[in-house]
């Protein structure tokens, strides 16, 4: 948990998909191309945006974060931080 209470690493190995992932990293590349600078200074308020947000979308496997197993909440932050990386393929 970050001091701004982003949940930002998870004890569990990631699980999710190949398309899934795929999906998770363009999301986030998408949003972080939007907001524009350092896409490796928008990691934990994109992870703030998908850990509070009432909808869900292919950002966070289509399900609420609190919904989302260990393994797959850490999917996510390893794709998150994927996409800072440009590295979604």
């Amino acid at each position: 948990m970050s001091p701004g209470g982003v949940t930002t690493k998870v004890g569990a190995p990631a699980e999710s998909t190949e398309d899934d992932y795929f999906q998770a990293c363009r999301a986030a590349r998408t949003w972080m191309d939007q907001q524009g600078g350092d896409p490796k200074t928008q990691i934990e308020p994109y992870l703030k945006t998908l850990q509070s947000a009432p909808t869900v979308g292919p950002g966070d496997f289509d399900k609420r974060w609190s919904e989302l197993s260990a393994g797959q909440q850490s999917a996510v932050i390893v794709a998150v931080e994927a996409a800072a990386d440009a590295l979604c393929g």
